[in-house]
């Protein structure tokens, strides 16, 4: 394990669940779902207390920034993340951005399971998968940003703005320090 992430407390399975139907709220409505329809969905289910304060503004704003919509909608890659370490999705490769598409089966409000279900049946993967996902995120954005920062060419099989948001989401895992999703970095 590395000693980088020795000391913190990975996430419940149940506060990884909410964290993903929160963010979903954010993430879908950047992609084009309604907003009404959405924030209906998040208070109705209890989980706009999980949102983060970025999150509250991206939704009701009557009109979001270009910026926040291509941010959030990036955050797909995170909730890639979430989903694998509930075990509901394989990881893409790291070249490969995430279908969107695998969260209307998997994910309430799409799926046939109701939130508050979704969070009570969840289950994280197995701790040692959990750390080793953490280190392979972490040593693939250290080579990308490395690239990147001495002007070489990017390393095969690994693009940097998808690394950088899939590391984030396994960092909050993992539990770095307690901090919360907004605060979490991705140091390489």
């Amino acid at each position: 394990m590395d000693e980088e992430f020795s000391s913190d407390n990975i996430r419940s399975s149940n506060e990884v669940a909410v964290r993903t139907l929160a963010l979903l709220g954010a993430v879908a409505t950047a992609l084009g779902a309604d907003r009404n329809e959405i924030s209906g969905w998040l208070e109705q289910f209890g989980l706009t207390s999980a949102l983060t304060e970025r999150e509250k503004g991206f939704l009701a704003a009557a009109a979001p920034s270009e910026r926040d919509l291509i941010d959030f909608s990036w955050q797909s890659e995170r909730i890639v993340v979430l989903a694998w370490a509930l075990g509901l999705a394989d990881m893409p490769a790291l070249d490969e951005q995430c279908d969107t598409a695998i969260f209307l089966d998997i994910l309430p409000p799409y799926s046939d399971v109701p939130a508050d279900e979704f969070v009570r049946s969840a289950r994280l993967r197995a701790e040692s998968e959990l750390w080793k996902a953490a280190e392979d995120l972490l040593g693939a954005h250290w080579h990308a940003r490395h690239a990147k920062l001495n002007s070489l060419p990017a390393p095969d099989g690994i693009d940097l703005g998808i690394v950088q948001e899939r590391h984030h989401a396994i960092n909050w895992v993992m539990g770095y320090q307690g901090l919360s999703w907004d605060e979490v970095t991705t140091d390489t």
